[in-house]
């Protein structure tokens, strides 16, 4: 019998000593521990933390349904892509410089014209000076003047530093009727 209300006892103790320790989660229980040891205090670090909101695909009543299908419900990507995006970075690196390797070689294929064709869509001056370069010196492309002084012009604009020389020195070596076809 003394046992029984010894337990009793050390069980209504207990119960009546501990404030709020209800938490309906773990974050809850996390800031009880923290007012618990501040005197009731909660410091800012704790009361900006929030839960973040997940969007999982499917509920609990839905997965038990195997032909319920959720409509407008956004899903959450949990693998990370750094590493993909990492590969694919290098990888396009290498393909440019793949392909100044093969107009340094006089080995160019159309897949390096392709590259250096994309890159000069995408503005790159650099690019620009290469291809204009290929046009003068007919390299992976037929010869062509005029087209090599407009993008040397174009590549004197991205203040590309030896462009407008090389335009002027394009320009000596076109033929009047290129010349003509310039200025129209």
């Amino acid at each position: 019998m003394l046992k029984t209300t010894t337990i009793i006892f050390c069980f209504l103790a207990i119960l009546t000593s501990v404030d709020n320790t209800y938490s309906a989660s773990l974050d809850e229980l996390y800031r009880d521990v923290i007012r618990s040891d501040n005197q009731g205090y909660l410091p800012l670090f704790v009361k900006n933390r929030s839960t973040p909101e997940l969007h999982i695909e499917k509920s609990l009543d839905q997965i038990t349904e195997p032909n319920h299908q959720i409509k407008d419900a956004p899903s959450v990507k949990l693998s990370n892509d750094r590493r993909q995006q990492e590969a694919l970075i290098k990888a396009k690196q290498l393909k440019w410089e793949n392909a100044i390797k093969a107009v340094q070689q006089n080995n160019v294929t159309p897949l390096e014209l392709e590259e250096i064709n994309y890159r000069v869509r995408m503005g790159d001056a650099k690019a620009i000076d290469i291809l204009a370069w290929m046009y003068t010196k007919g390299i992976g492309v037929n010869q062509d003047y005029v087209m090599a002084f407009n993008l040397y012009r174009k590549a004197e604009a991205l203040k590309v530093p030896t462009a407008s020389r090389n335009a002027a020195l394009v320009y000596k070596a076109m033929s009047a009727a290129q010349r003509a076809s310039i200025k129209n």
